[in-house]
C-alpha cells in the first residue's frame, strides 16, 4: 500500500509539473507573438522614421540652396550700394565745386 500512495504522489507531482510546464509554454509562446508583433511594428516605425529624415535632409539642402543664394544676393545689393554711395559723395563734391565757381567762395 505504501508503494501505491508513493506511486500516486509521485503521478501527482508528475502531472502538475507537467501543467505547470505546458503553461509556462503556453505563456512564453503567447509572448513570442507579442514580442514579435511588436518588433514588426517597431521595424514599421523605423522605415517611417527613415523616410522622413529623408525628407528632412532634403529640405535642409533646400533651405542652405535658398540661404546661400539670398547671401549671394545680399552681397551684390551692398556692392551696389556702396558704388551709389561712392557715386553720391562724387556727385556732392562735383556740385559744391559747382556752386563754389558760380557763386564764388562766401567769405565773411
Amino acid at each position: 500500500m505504501i508503494g501505491n500512495s508513493f506511486k500516486g504522489i509521485c503521478e501527482l507531482t508528475m502531472t502538475d509539473r507537467l501543467d505547470r510546464i505546458e503553461a509556462s509554454i503556453e505563456a512564453n509562446a503567447t509572448q513570442i507573438q507579442a514580442n514579435s508583433a511588436a518588433i514588426s511594428e517597431l521595424r514599421s516605425q523605423i522605415e517611417a522614421e527613415r523616410a522622413a529624415i529623408g525628407e528632412l535632409r532634403a529640405t535642409v539642402n533646400s533651405l542652405v540652396q535658398v540661404v546661400e543664394i539670398h547671401q549671394r544676393n545680399h552681397e551684390v545689393s551692398q556692392r551696389n550700394f556702396e558704388a551709389i554711395m561712392n557715386e553720391i559723395r562724387g556727385i556732392r563734391t562735383e556740385n559744391q565745386r559747382i556752386l563754389e565757381h558760380l557763386f564764388g567762395s562766401q567769405e565773411n
